[in-house]
């Protein structure tokens, strides 16, 4: 005899079993450690050729302080890197005579 259960059937017949949802952990490392994790991300950074400047930081503090969203800083930086390859590319170019 069937029971009045319908959908997916486990073999606890007709319950359905929610895995507890999970918080993110809490980062409960020092202000010491976070700063060094920062200063290590950012020393491979410029081992890779990026080279903080006044301006990089503006944007990120404007986005930091919710002035700007995480994409529009992402833009600003997409379109100032783009203009930075056309001036290499241009430098490289050697001009007709």
């Amino acid at each position: 005899m069937k029971r009045g259960c319908s959908g997916a059937m486990t073999r606890f017949a007709c319950r359905y079993i929610m895995a507890p949802m999970s918080k993110p952990s809490k980062d409960d490392r020092t202000p010491a450690e976070k700063a060094g994790a920062t200063a290590r991300i950012v020393g491979s950074l410029k081992h890779e050729g990026y080279v903080p400047n006044a301006e990089d930081e503006a944007i990120h503090q404007r986005a930091l302080r919710g002035e700007i969203t995480s994409a529009e800083a992402i833009t600003i930086f997409r379109e100032r890197g783009l203009k930075r390859e056309q001036k290499a590319l241009t430098r490289k170019r050697p001009q007709p005579a």
